[in-house]
Order: structure tokens, then C-alpha cells, then sequence
């Protein structure tokens, strides 16, 4: 029985891509320091090495387990295919591809997580898929994590992944919103406080608006991408307190 995941400090992963460049782009645009002693969520650059990462890049995130090698056995025998390493901290981590062929990474805890709200940190992370029902009742099985429907459907159907009590994901129901040639790929949100700002800020930094400012159930969000194509999206510490009010009022 593996223990309960989180998405784990410093392993937001960007896989592949123009390392250097992503990473110029990000330590501007967010204001975003080297991982260090930061009690937040992170991004970590890491070359592809043999992950089947796009051109581009893509996002990975690394969910923390007390069981990492019996959390991946049970990702394998759901149906996860093993999709290589990536160098994370000087270990070769391995990246798993999840049956509607997402990538994730699983790892053990590196110690406590305190609860942040850091600005520039990495709030959320959402993963579009068409298969939305399947991925979410896959992760609840491989990672023994909780799922909860949106409290208002809508276009992009949405489900909320919780990990003892904390909401760490999302899956959204891709074919509301993108096209089915769009594969499967997560987008991470980092927390900003004036959002409308940072959308015109981030624009004359080479960003692409995907998603303006838009208001929801579960806090203020925007999506864009970044000069090489990659989608990310940013959100307001409103958003923290509502997912954990929504979660609470689910329990």
C-alpha cells in the first residue's frame, strides 16, 4: 500500500525544450529564484534525456510518495507504461506514462512541506486530457488519493484530486475545450496577486494569452503560453482558500 501523494517541493518538472532559454523566460517572468531553501512549490528545469518529451518541452509533475517504489508498481499494473528518467537532485528519477499517455514522475518525500503561499510558487497543476473520468479514477487508484466533481460543471468538466485532506490537482475534460489532436499534458499555475497585471505584463514578455482573466468557482485564473508554445497559467492566493474551503465542506 503506498502512502499518500502531493505534488513535492521542487519537482514541478519542465522536461526537454530550450532548457536555458524556458528557464530565462520563467526566472523573468515570475520572478522565479533557484529552488534553495524555498518551502514552496518550485519548477525544476531537467533535460529529456530518454522521456518522450515535445520539442517544446512539457510539464511533469513529481508526486511525493513514503512508498515511491511500491507507488510505481501500482502505477504499472493500472496501466502506466515506464517512459525513462529525468535527472532530478543528481538521481535518475523515473517518469511513468499514465494510460491516456500523460507524463508523471513519482518520488519519496525530501522532508516537510509547510503550507506557502509564495508568490511566483507553483499553486496547481491541472492535468487536460479526453479522457478525464478514466485519468481521474486512475490516479485515485495509483497515487490512493480522493476525487471530488466540481461544485458547478461546466465546459471542461472538472474533478479535483486531494491528498489527505489537501486539493493537489485537477483534471479537466479536454475535448470541452481543445482540440482532439491536443495531446494529453499538464499545465501548472503560479500564484500572483494582481492577475489582470501579470497577464499584460507576461504578454510583453513574449507570452501568448490562451485563456484572458476569467473568474470561476474555484478562484480567478488565467491561462497562456510561453514564447516556445508551452501552456501555463497563473492564479491569485484567493484560489488556495477556496479549494480548501470547497474540500473541507466535501468531508
Amino acid at each position: 500500500m503506498t502512502g499518500y501523494a502531493q505534488i513535492a517541493l521542487d519537482t514541478v518538472l519542465f522536461v526537454g525544450g530550450d532548457t536555458p532559454a524556458s528557464r530565462a523566460f520563467y526566472t523573468l517572468a515570475m520572478n522565479h529564484e533557484p529552488a534553495g531553501d524555498s518551502p514552496g512549490q518550485r519548477i525544476s528545469f531537467v533535460r529529456a534525456d530518454d522521456v518522450p518529451a515535445p520539442p517544446s518541452g512539457c510539464w511533469v509533475p513529481c508526486f511525493s510518495t513514503t512508498d515511491p517504489a511500491g507507488a510505481g508498481r501500482r502505477a504499472l499494473d493500472l496501466g502506466a507504461r515506464p517512459a525513462g528518467t529525468v535527472p532530478v537532485d543528481g538521481r535518475h528519477q523515473p517518469v511513468y506514462s499514465a494510460p491516456d499517455g500523460a507524463l508523471f514522475a513519482l518520488t519519496d518525500p525530501t522532508g516537510p512541506r509547510p503550507s506557502s503561499q509564495q508568490l511566483g510558487d507553483v499553486a496547481f497543476v491541472d492535468l487536460y486530457t479526453p479522457l478525464a473520468e478514466e485519468a481521474a479514477t486512475y490516479y485515485a487508484q495509483a497515487l490512493s488519493c480522493q476525487v471530488i466533481d466540481e461544485p458547478a460543471p461546466g465546459p471542461g468538466n472538472y474533478r479535483l484530486l486531494v491528498f489527505a485532506d489537501r486539493p493537489g490537482a485537477g483534471v479537466v475534460d479536454m475535448l470541452d475545450v481543445l482540440p482532439s489532436a491536443v495531446a494529453p499534458h499538464w499545465i501548472p499555475f503560479l500564484r500572483v496577486l494582481d492577475l489582470e497585471a501579470e497577464v499584460a505584463r507576461l504578454s510583453d514578455l513574449g507570452a501568448r494569452v490562451r485563456v484572458p482573466a476569467t473568474e470561476s468557482e474555484m478562484g480567478p485564473f488565467a491561462i497562456l503560453a510561453d514564447p516556445y508554445g508551452v501552456a501555463f497559467g497563473i492564479q491569485t492566493p484567493a484560489s488556495d482558500d477556496l479549494l480548501r474551503r470547497y474540500v473541507s465542506s466535501t468531508h
